[in-house]
């Protein structure tokens, strides 16, 4: 990985949604790069501070969601 880096790609790295081949230059940037490092951590830290909410959603969605994909099933099969 090149000396730039963005935000993006530090965000990516820390939820694990960047491809393999990546994270592992990112690995090695992080370990030789204290600049990075310090604003991964920094990253890292927020993560922690956020709310651990969970959204549920209404019943009426969930049954309009099974509804069309029973619609569509069906429709599928003819």
């Amino acid at each position: 990985m090149e000396e730039t880096y963005t935000y993006n790609a530090l965000v990516q790295y820390l939820y694990h949604e960047m491809p393999a081949h990546e994270a592992i230059e990112m690995a090695h940037l992080l370990e030789e790069t204290p600049e990075v490092r310090a604003e991964f951590d920094d990253l890292a830290f927020a993560k922690m501070q956020l709310p651990k909410a969970r959204f549920n959603p209404s019943q009426h969605a969930l049954n309009n969601i099974l509804r069309y994909s029973t619609k569509t099933a069906f429709e599928a099969s003819l």
